[in-house]
């Protein structure tokens, strides 16, 4: 996914306790993940890029948030 979009996603998330999906190309969960706010955790993804090949990989496959 650009990172543009990524970034837009994340603005339209609340700043509230949930469950986020990543999901990839054919519309397959790819990761779920929970927060306690989660425009913060998801946007820490960014800040984690190019330092964990997992996390790296995750931002590679996925389309969708």
């Amino acid at each position: 996914m650009p990172i543009q979009e990524l970034k837009a996603q994340i603005a339209r998330l609340p700043e509230q306790p949930g469950v986020y999906l990543f999901s990839n190309a054919a519309g397959e969960t790819v990761y779920v993940g929970k927060a306690r706010s989660l425009r913060d955790r998801v946007r820490s993804y960014l800040g984690a890029a190019g330092a964990d090949p997992k996390t790296d990989a995750l931002l590679a496959e996925a389309q969708g948030l």
